[in-house]
């Protein structure tokens, strides 16, 4: 066996990974000895600013991982009429690190669920409340939008900007009072609780320069 054989019997193990037959098995292994190349040559370069490691979705498929970008432009189409207004951006600092500012909660995952959009909106709006509202960092709740913003398509993906509307007329809750699952189906029902709506939105705009679709 090899390091990689090794390395990946490990990775099983730590992420609690099955795999249903053998043919199952050496699929998930190539994928998982394909991903440690493509670390090593990232993490060895000298032009990244950033290093990668294992986790949860390196024996996934660029299909499987596809998934999970829940961004959908496509539902602008059909008479949608965006509000976003683009500001400049020439006059902003080269970097800003908001967690060390404290804007910006634990890492979130999102499952299988192509729920970015919902992530996005509940990221921009805790920072927003922390630093212009209640100087209170607050967990939001994703699970919230995907099940109850019905402009969007939950887990199969959606937009922001639909999200930051929903927001304007129902202030998001609490994770806590709104726990995140991670899968919404015809059968999942909006929870909502306007009385504990803590996330609220009066307006956004998109900070993108002009050029960027």
């Amino acid at each position: 066996m090899t390091a990689a054989d090794y390395q990946f019997m490990k990775y099983i193990t730590e992420f609690g990974k099955h795999y249903g037959t053998k043919a199952e098995y050496n699929y998930r292994l190539d994928l998982f000895k394909d991903e440690l190349v493509h670390i090593a040559a990232h993490n060895s370069s000298n032009e990244e600013t950033h290093e990668l490691g294992i986790n949860h979705m390196s024996d996934w498929s660029e299909e499987e991982y596809n998934n999970l970008l829940g961004y959908k432009p496509s539902l602008r189409n059909g008479g949608y009429e965006s509000k976003v207004e683009v500001l400049d951006t020439t006059n902003l600092a080269a970097d800003i690190n908001w967690v060390d500012q404290g804007a910006v909660t634990p890492v979130k995952n999102q499952g299988q669920c192509g729920s970015c959009w919902a992530f996005s909106t509940t990221g921009s709006i805790e920072g927003a409340e922390f630093l212009y509202g209640t100087k209170m960092l607050v967990s939001l709740s994703e699970q919230n939008l995907v099940d109850c913003s019905k402009q969007n398509d939950a887990c199969k993906g959606g937009l922001m900007d639909y999200a930051f509307e929903y927001a304007e007329s129902h202030p998001l809750m609490k994770e806590a009072d709104y726990p995140y699952t991670g899968h919404h189906s015809a059968f999942s029902k909006c929870k909502y609780e306007k009385a504990s709506g803590v996330g609220h939105v009066v307006g956004y705009k998109d900070v993108a320069p002009k050029d960027v679709d």
